[in-house]
């Protein structure tokens, strides 16, 4: 058994429950209606029409008066806390085994929005970011875990570490994941130039290509419903599924960085 199984399990677990989730949200979704209209492609404006009206209208009603399931927020905890706990496998394993032995509560994968103080002593004290760490004596190691703090981001409180951190902090004290019924617009278009060229019977591209007139640009827009994660993100524009995705292949991608420490 290799030593990150542990956090591989807590991996696939969670990928699991982001296809229940994501079933669950389609279905849920399936009935809701659609707003598509037409983008005049000059001003970027959409064109009303009396259809879109009516569509907008019933999607508008549905967005407010939606009441979100209180399954979709126990398994988006569920997912996120299966993240944050592969980390804490990663420093399970990296640890002496004296320390597992004396202090197994105090290990932990350590997280931090701001860079602490590395040095180790503050005030006669052990600063908490080395108490988490001290039992991983590996160089490699520990530098592996410090590029992957939030503050060595550019935008720390947007770092995907420090979002499952925070998230499955906020699930644990408050039993809580907000979970959001929003609108999500979209915008498509296609362009057709006449040209004219010359082209033999071999050749794959055109020759002597010249614009003979305007393009034609048909733009169209579409605004659904959508769930989404807003204190997740700061924001309410992100579905729910392509999010924790994303969240976990950051994380599948960070455990298997630690692999060289197990050769």
């Amino acid at each position: 058994m290799h030593p990150l199984d542990g956090a591989r399990e807590r991996l696939k677990r969670a990928n699991e429950s982001i296809q229940n989730l994501n079933g669950e949200v389609t279905r849920f979704l399936a009935p809701t209606p659609i707003a598509a209209f037409p983008v005049d492609w000059e001003t970027n404006e959409p064109i009303m029409t009396d259809e879109y009206r009516q569509a907008y209208e019933r999607l508008r009603d549905f967005i407010l008066n939606a009441i979100i399931p209180p399954r979709f927020k126990v398994l988006t905890g569920e997912i996120i806390h299966h993240l944050r706990c592969a980390f804490d496998h990663i420093a399970w394993e990296l640890s002496a085994s004296e320390l597992q032995a004396k202090s197994p509560t105090q290990i932990e994968f350590p997280i931090f929005l701001e860079e602490p103080d590395h040095c180790g002593i503050a005030k006669n004290k052990m600063s908490r970011y080395c108490r988490k760490v001290q039992g991983i004596t590996s160089p490699t190691a520990l530098t592996r875990i410090q590029r992957l703090q939030p503050y060595c981001s550019r935008n720390p409180i947007r770092d995907p570490l420090w979002l499952i951190h925070d998230m499955d902090r906020i699930d644990k004290h408050r039993e809580l994941v907000v979970v959001a019924c929003t609108g999500q617009l979209s915008i498509t278009g296609n362009a057709e130039i006449p040209a004219v060229g010359s082209i033999l019977p071999w050749e794959i591209k055109p020759r002597n290509v010249r614009i003979v007139g305007p393009p034609k640009v048909q733009m169209k827009g579409q605004l659904t419903a959508q769930i989404s994660l807003g204190e997740f993100t700061q924001r309410e524009d992100h579905p729910i599924i392509p999010t924790l995705m994303n969240l976990l292949n950051f994380t599948v991608d960070a455990v298997e960085s630690f692999a060289p420490e197990f050769v």
